[in-house]
């Protein structure tokens, strides 16, 4: 009678240890959906060029970046940014900004000089840090914006800081 007794609560012991360890094998190794690619290889990043009407400040680049998800999940920048500490950068919308799968958001950016002593002459591959997310990961990529954002910052930076001093 008393192996009975033992042997009732060490059986249930082993098919509760045998239940557990199943599930969570099979948790472990369930099926996952694809996250789809990474944020940076769904996105395209595009310079829309310059605006040039008059209510830009004196020493700003304004301009237009167009950003398209292509494939896989929506897409949010989360910042946008510029590596010189001698230019500012706002944007319009502020991040964050969501892109839907297939379409194309703008995002007005204004490049500002702060400082004309360390701002960048005729830099040759200016480019923007973005931070995007999207449902497989979060990421830090910098993009170049080619030869027209080069030249048009290039010349507003120029513009402001060469001008000659204002006389009072």
């Amino acid at each position: 009678m008393c192996a009975v007794r033992h042997s009732r609560p060490a059986a249930v012991a082993v098919t509760a240890f045998a239940v557990a360890a199943g599930s969570v094998f099979l948790w472990a190794t369930r099926p996952r959906p694809d996250p789809g690619p990474w944020p940076a290889q769904a996105v395209s990043v595009a310079y829309g060029g310059a605006d040039a009407s008059p209510g830009r400040p004196s020493g700003a680049l304004r301009f237009s970046l167009r950003i398209r998800v292509d494939t896989g999940p929506p897409v949010t920048v989360e910042s946008v940014r510029q590596p010189s500490p001698a230019l500012g950068l706002t944007t319009s919308p502020n991040p964050p900004v969501t892109v839907e799968t297939g379409a194309t958001r703008t995002v007005v950016i204004t490049v500002a000089v702060r400082d004309c002593k360390r701002a960048p002459r005729n830099a040759g591959l200016p480019f923007l840090d973005v931070t995007l997310r999207n449902a497989r990961a979060k990421q830090d990529q910098s993009f170049i914006l080619g030869d027209r954002y080069a030249r048009d910052l290039a010349r507003a930076v120029a513009d402001y800081c060469e001008q000659p001093p204002r006389l009072s």
